[in-house]
């Protein structure tokens, strides 16, 4: 029997002009969730960092431009952006932002909570929902080695697409949070006006410490910021 060859040929022709427009098309849709991912970042942000840099004092500025540059070494692909007026750091969405305050400097990583703390860097007082920072009181703490592990961690998770989870609002009253409030009028009713999510921010806080000096150091501490009408992260407002 007799193959008609310019049958299979243009099958073949037709075949390779099908892969060819759909790969087309694959690559053109990739390229236009890149524009649209790119389009997030501000356009303005390394401009912006670099005055917001110039605004920090002495050792501050030195481990503000020093974190800088390790961030964005080119291992790390990561792209600078600026948001809540702070720096900010992404990878197939935020990494985490960088900040100065009054006695130290802060990075926040987004997803903090599921990723290990292997050296014990996380600031206790800075633990809610995903959120987990590392506090910088002088050049001596920037340890690069040890960061590139939460650093390499936070990319991998973003490229996974993992997310944290959220969690359920809990806002039962512990007991001694209620018996302070008995004696702290003004704390309790600026508490009850807070949104159920404000207010998770302040019990977890209380309930997830580990010792009992800790508790009542964040109890006391609690009291404090209540009565003065401060919600619980009220200090990165700001950022």
């Amino acid at each position: 029997m007799l193959v008609d060859s310019t049958v299979n040929k243009t099958d073949a022709f037709s075949h390779f002009w099908e892969g060819l427009f759909f790969f087309v098309d694959w690559y053109s849709s990739i390229q236009v969730l890149k524009t649209l991912y790119m389009s997030k970042i501000d356009s303005e942000a390394r401009e912006k960092i670099s005055a917001y840099i110039e605004k920090a004092n002495g050792e501050q500025k030195e481990i503000l431009n020093r974190l800088r540059v390790f961030l964005l070494q080119e291992e790390f692909a990561i792209t600078e952006d600026w948001k809540w007026g702070a720096p900010n750091y992404n990878s197939t969405g935020m990494i985490c932002w960088l900040a100065y305050f009054k006695n130290h400097i802060g990075v926040n990583f987004f997803k903090g909570s599921l990723i290990e703390d292997l050296h014990g860097m996380y600031d206790e007082a800075c633990m809610g929902k995903g959120n987990r920072q590392i506090k910088f009181r002088s050049l001596d703490d920037v340890d690069e080695t040890k960061l590139k592990h939460f650093l390499y961690e936070a990319i991998k998770l973003n490229k996974e697409g993992t997310k944290v989870e959220a969690k359920k609002i809990v806002t039962d009253i512990p007991e001694d949070l209620g018996f302070e409030f008995e004696s702290n009028p003004n704390a309790k009713v600026f508490f009850e006006s807070l949104a159920d999510s404000y207010k998770r921010d302040y019990v977890e806080w209380i309930t997830t410490a580990k010792q009992e000096k800790t508790r009542l150091k964040r109890l006391n501490t609690t009291i404090e910021w209540l009565s003065e009408g401060k919600k619980k992260n009220w200090k990165y407002e700001k950022c």
